[in-house]
């Protein structure tokens, strides 16, 4: 009979990977408790790869080699700690809200392509507070923020003595793109609330708050058949920021609304526009 053969390799007295062979196959597991797990059967027909609730199986049999995802609910029952949704992966719409003009004599020159002025998040941290109910936390975390805002217009913009003009870009009829780009370094401070409704197993969840933003760096661009130009400036961005947040979702999924309580541009140094996005959020992917 095949005895068991454990490897494990630690770092400050816990698990980081454990590699386990006995008679029913291999298992190799990173990190603990919902850590990934990889575990193959003694005759390799079928490989499972469960990354905390669910599971992929790469199945071989005579019908070829097909992929089967299951979910374990049993996981999802209380683990002793509360799973905020904030890391993930975002995509969203930018739309200027409460905007100004009047420096510019009423020229609203930043008119937006809404269906390319599109944000992407990429929240990487996550830390909640919980009660001992485990039913809502406060949530904080980090992240990146990258924005962009396309033009509608075929014109660009430029700092000229210290505030923002526009410019006509040449050649109009051939401009196939043109944007401001601004990225951020993002840390939210939420209240996250599990309510008691379901749907297939899984809770809804409301979540609210403000998300701070350090303004990293911005540029424009602007782009014709054959050739593009970018121009990297911080085009009078504020260095500081904070949006308004809500979110409804149900598991890995939910949809949220961002609205920026700080102007885009510094005061008297930009038309006045508050970003709002709107999109959806994958966390916990």
């Amino acid at each position: 009979m095949a005895q068991d053969d454990t490897t494990k390799v630690k770092v400050l007295d816990k698990n980081v990977v454990s590699v386990v062979e006995d008679g029913n196959g291999t298992r190799v597991k990173v990190g603990e408790k919902s850590g990934v797990e990889v575990i193959t059967d003694d005759w390799g027909d079928t490989t499972k790869v469960r990354i905390g609730s669910r599971t992929f199986k790469v199945i071989d049999d005579w019908d070829g080699t097909h992929i089967r995802v299951e979910r374990d609910w049993d996981r999802k029952k209380w683990t002793g700690h509360f799973n905020a949704h904030w890391a993930g992966i975002e995509w969203g719409v930018n739309i200027f809200q409460d905007v100004d003009y009047s420096m510019y004599g009423g020229y609203e020159f930043m008119e937006l392509h809404h269906g390319k002025s599109i944000t992407f998040n990429l929240n990487l941290m996550e830390w909640a507070f919980r009660n001992d109910a485990n039913n809502f936390a406060l949530v904080t975390g980090a992240g990146f923020s990258f924005m962009d805002f396309a033009f509608d217009n075929p014109i660009s913009i430029e700092v000229i003595d210290g505030r923002i003009e526009p410019f006509d870009l040449p050649d109009p009829g051939g401009v196939k793109k043109t944007k401001l780009n601004v990225s951020y370094l993002t840390v939210p401070l939420m209240l996250e609330l599990k309510t008691p409704f379901r749907l297939n197993h899984t809770r809804v969840y409301l979540a609210g708050g403000v998300i701070g933003g350090l303004h990293l760096g911005s540029h424009t661009k602007y782009k014709y058949k054959r050739d593009k130009y970018k121009d990297k400036s911080n085009f009078k961005v504020n260095q500081l920021k904070y949006d308004i947040t809500g979110r409804l979702g149900i598991g890995d999924f939910c949809i949220f609304a961002n609205y920026s309580m700080t102007p885009l541009f510094r005061n008297n140094k930009g038309p006045e526009l508050h970003p709002l996005t709107i999109g959806v959020s994958f966390p916990n992917i």
